[in-house]
């Protein structure tokens, strides 16, 4: 911003000077109108140039991570995974009481959530918004010695005051394990 006063003054001087050389019978008071046309001119093309981009209009700024802070075991199905250890949670859009997302703008948003289950177990998971399932994540280690991730992007256009979260899929939610465990989210534009 300061930039671009500088700028601004500088182009004044300059072209007050040009002037001053071609009209040596203008009075001040013209010199002065002239100079103030061309500043609302250099305003004008400004304005008409902003960045109308993502991310620039003015609203709220959206992005939360979570991660699992505790073993989660035999959900029942449909039962929302609540997340419960924040790492970010720009705009407090996500509530780690309730595990659930509110949008607070209109937008497309971007979802990603991972689950680690433990060997010989499994934890299935929806992505829902407003109670519809949207996507589904299956992380699997039955017969498998391993602990076993599973990681899911959603893309969604959401409304303000959407809901969405991450719930048991059917009744095969049976374990997942904390830490490793996480969900996160943004406002693309």
């Amino acid at each position: 911003m300061r930039a671009t006063a500088l700028l601004l003054i500088a182009m004044f001087v300059l072209s007050a000077r040009a002037l001053e050389k071609k009209c040596d019978k203008l009075s001040m008071k013209e010199l002065l109108e002239i100079i103030k046309q061309r500043f609302e001119e250099i305003k004008q093309r400004a304005n008409e140039h902003k960045c109308k981009c993502s991310g620039t209009d003015h609203k709220k700024n959206v992005a939360f991570h979570v991660n699992l802070g505790s073993d989660i075991k035999n959900l029942k199905p449909r039962a929302v995974v609540m997340f419960d250890q924040v790492v970010l949670n720009m705009g407090k859009a996500y509530n780690p009481s309730n595990g659930l997302f509110t949008c607070p703008d209109d937008g497309v948003y971007s979802f990603t959530w991972t689950a680690l289950t433990s060997p010989n177990t499994s934890f299935e998971s929806d992505f829902v918004v407003n109670g519809k399932v949207v996507a589904g994540n299956r992380a699997s280690a039955y017969n498998d010695k391993e602990y076993q991730p599973a990681t899911k992007t959603v893309v969604v256009k959401l409304k303000k005051g959407d809901v969405a979260n991450v719930a048991a899929h059917g009744h095969s939610a049976k374990h997942m394990y904390p830490f490793w465990s996480s969900y996160s989210g943004f406002r693309v534009f």
